[in-house]
């Protein structure tokens, strides 16, 4: 009952807590001596900051003592992500916030929430944990979650001279990345925007699978959000991770949900009822196809833009390549 009535502003004994007065304070305050651990961080595990604390001012969550917000981190279709410092645990955190101009949307907020409730539910090591959901002092909602450091698998592939190098690493990198789908495969989740540029990787050999905004939950159906989209204009929206790593990088929202280079031909053709576990797993083949051949399976052409390759399956440019490409076949 104590953490209760702190959590109401009550010291133990019944002694009212100073307003503003984090946990941190108050045990200080009670055993005379510090409580505070900071642990040293590697530099190669920074993420950089695109802007600094003040060009983030109208996302910074309101009413939060003990988050203190660095900067931002990066921004997407639905709002922008914040790096800040937990105060009461010591420890960097990532905060994404909705954008004030779409928190009148119910689609968007839909979307938003749910996104944050399949985070938060699944408890995997290559799924990034959501801390808690909050609302600000305007009541659009934000999401502490962890901090994910490291370069995207992206970056890691266009950073190779060749094909061939580091080969062995990335193979590696891939399996995980699939052990952690069949996870949420598991729990009837599919992600449905799988690609190098939603991969992490850390400097230790994390991997972890980020930005599931656009996740299908396949026990409840999962096509009202399509079927919605159908009805509306498409726009283009750069997730999490997205940002200029290459063509067709950016998730189409509207009739068609994903990555045009990555997508199967049933999400490009819009045929929402189809989508299951198999969406996915093409998905990691063209991962694939990208770490064995430099490409993914559909590159822009003169005439034919990616999204009508996707929807006829053009694979014969890919299959060909993986051919020349002299891995080993499993």
């Amino acid at each position: 009952m104590e953490h209760e009535r702190e959590d109401e502003g009550v010291r133990p004994g019944g002694e009212p807590r100073s307003q503003g007065e984090s946990i941190l304070d108050s045990v200080e305050r009670r055993t005379g001596a510090p409580a505070r651990v900071s642990l040293s961080e590697a530099a190669a595990d920074e993420t950089p900051l695109t802007s600094p604390t003040g060009s983030a001012t109208d996302f910074m969550p309101r009413k939060r003592g003990d988050y203190h917000v660095l900067g931002e981190i990066a921004r997407g279709g639905m709002g922008r992500i914040l790096r800040a410092h937990d105060g009461d645990l010591g420890r960097d955190v990532a905060i994404k916030v909705l954008d004030p101009r779409l928190s009148g949307r119910a689609d968007v907020l839909r979307r938003f929430v749910e996104e944050a409730q399949i985070g938060g539910q699944l408890q995997h090591p290559g799924i990034v944990p959501v801390y808690e959901r909050r609302l600000m002092a305007d009541e659009r909602p934000y999401c502490p979650m962890k901090l994910v450091k490291g370069r995207t698998l992206a970056e890691l592939l266009a950073s190779r001279r060749s094909t061939e190098e580091d080969r062995g690493r990335l193979l590696q990198v891939f399996e995980a990345v699939c052990q952690t789908v069949a996870y949420a495969h598991t729990k009837g989740v599919i992600h449905r925007d799988l690609k190098p540029a939603n991969v992490m990787v850390g400097s230790f050999g994390e991997v972890q699978v980020v930005d599931w905004g656009l996740a299908k939950v396949l026990r409840r159906g999962g096509v009202d959000d399509e079927l919605r989209a159908r009805r509306e204009d498409r726009t283009v929206i750069e997730t999490v991770r997205s940002g200029p790593e290459g063509s067709g990088s950016d998730s189409l929202a509207g009739s068609v949900l994903g990555t045009p280079a990555y997508m199967p031909p049933e999400q490009a053709r819009g045929e929402v009822d189809s989508l299951d576990e198999r969406a996915d797993v093409f998905a990691l083949g063209a991962i694939l196809c990208e770490l064995l051949t430099g490409r993914p399976p559909y590159v822009e052409r003169e005439g034919q833009s990616l999204l009508q390759q996707a929807s006829q399956g053009r694979l014969e440019d890919a299959y060909a390549r993986l051919e020349a490409c002299g891995a080993e076949r499993g």
